[in-house]
């Protein structure tokens, strides 16, 4: 298992993700807190287990460990600042919106609202907290070129038409390779099928 990152002699790089895993624990994804790679930094996904292979919900990356990144991210989700959807229809694909939380680009909430609506969300909130999946890819490289491995996945999955393209939140900000910075090669390699991801990336 890769466990770090370099750009090789032919200005190649190798990203390679673990999981899938979960915030509880379970029987098919052990929890996020519980393996040896939550001590790492790296790329980081969100995903959705469907019967063609892991839909993408989100794209991201630290500089921290693993497992103080992903607490932050659950202490959010639960405390209902992140979107919240149905959680039937996202088992299926589908975003049915029930509440944007704080960072919706068009409709963001307060900490109060969100504080506020928590009791109304709390039984969607369980149910996704037990649906989603994590793939980790630990790294070594620096945050310049985290952020360009983000972006080009985050844009690759934009770009794919269909379920994949649909499945992403609008309005993140990602950090694409700049004008005069040369394109890298990334091989991505995955124990199971994450839609649109591509095997090799320019990042």
């Amino acid at each position: 298992m890769i466990t770090g990152i370099a750009v090789n002699s032919d200005n190649c790089i190798q990203l390679a993700f673990e999981g899938p895993f979960s915030w509880p624990g379970s029987t098919d994804a052990p929890s996020i807190f519980d393996v040896e790679v939550r001590s790492k930094p790296g790329v980081y996904l969100w995903t959705v287990p469907l019967s063609e292979g892991h839909l993408i919900y989100y794209v991201g990356e630290t500089g921290r460990d693993f497992r103080t990144r992903m607490a932050e991210h659950y202490t959010e989700h639960a405390a209902a600042m992140y979107h919240v959807y149905d959680p039937a229809g996202f088992a299926r694909g589908e975003k049915i919106l029930l509440w944007p939380g704080r960072y919706d680009p068009e409709n963001p909430k307060s900490e109060k609202e969100c504080i506020l609506m928590y009791s109304e969300l709390s039984g969607a909130i369980r149910k996704l907290t037990a649906m989603y999946r994590f793939f980790l890819a630990p790294t070594a490289c620096d945050r310049r070129l985290r952020n360009r491995m983000e972006a080009a996945i985050a844009q690759t999955l934009y770009d794919t038409p269909g379920i994949v393209g649909s499945f992403q939140d609008r309005g993140i900000r990602y950090h694409n390779r700049k004008e005069g910075e040369q394109p890298i090669e990334c091989h991505i390699t995955a124990p199971v099928m994450l839609m649109g991801l591509p095997e090799i990336l320019q990042v």
